[in-house]
């Protein structure tokens, strides 16, 4: 009975433990992008470029990525974790206009792939 016990608080310390290292305390109007460690040829209008794989904290599926970060430079063969301010643009009368401008906060995690 006493290793129950033992083995349920174990149980409990380790889970609470990974929960807690997963979790990130943003800033206000923060998100966090999932970025790949690949980049992709791609068009934004007419331009010809390398995109990012990205995808949103709770997205199941990767994304090409048409914007740039102010302030993140992306180095190929790293998967990051980046907390980034999302904020909408006036794009009014322009066709090819992104409507948002991304700026990082912070690395949350960089790892070699």
């Amino acid at each position: 009975m006493v290793i129950w016990r033992v083995f349920t608080v174990v149980l409990v310390l380790v889970t609470t433990a990974c929960e807690q290292s997963s979790s990130v305390d943003l800033s206000p109007g923060a998100t966090i992008l999932h970025v790949d460690n690949r980049q992709q040829d791609c068009s934004a209008g007419v331009l010809q470029r390398k995109c990012l794989w990205v995808k949103e904290d709770n997205a199941a599926s990767w994304q090409l990525f048409y914007y740039d970060i102010d302030g993140f430079t992306y180095e190929p063969g790293y998967r990051y974790r980046l907390e980034v301010k999302r904020e909408t643009l006036p794009v009014e009368g322009l066709m090819d206009a992104l409507p948002y401008k991304y700026t990082l906060i912070r690395v949350i995690d960089k790892v070699k792939q």
